[in-house]
């Protein structure tokens, strides 16, 4: 019985040190696929297409480093719809529609910074 507490409280601060832990590993990760998306935004703007696709790769090899990562710590819904806006960025940006790849971007860009915020423990998060 005197064992109890300790137990809980060991337990309460593992868990506190894991949240914390995928809370930092999802803001960093986010944080290194939107520097890769930036380098994207720039080739856009400026009209150079094959560098926009060569980044829009990387970023895209960068992200299916970690997917599975983030599978673990998040809800799927939210990871494939990272997955299908990153796909669409990728078909916009092949055929070189500015507008749209442009939106696209912002979209995955928006996605990337949500699910980080999304899985902070706030009180709007846990109520």
């Amino acid at each position: 019985m005197r064992y109890i507490t300790p137990l809980v409280v060991f337990l309460l601060v593992f868990i506190f040190f894991l949240d914390f832990a995928s809370i930092k590993y999802l803001d960093s990760t986010s944080q290194k696929i939107d520097s890769l998306l930036s380098k994207v935004e720039d080739h856009i703007k400026s009209g150079d297409w094959e560098k926009a696709k060569d980044w829009v790769e990387k970023a895209e090899s960068e992200w299916k480093k970690i997917d599975r990562k983030w599978a673990l710590l998040v809800e799927h819904r939210e990871i494939d719809e990272i997955e299908i806006n990153m796909e669409k960025l990728k078909s916009f940006v092949e055929s070189k529609n500015r507008d749209q790849s442009m939106a696209q971007l912002k979209t995955v860009k928006m996605l990337l910074k949500y699910v980080p915020e999304n899985e902070k423990p706030t009180f709007e998060n846990i109520f």
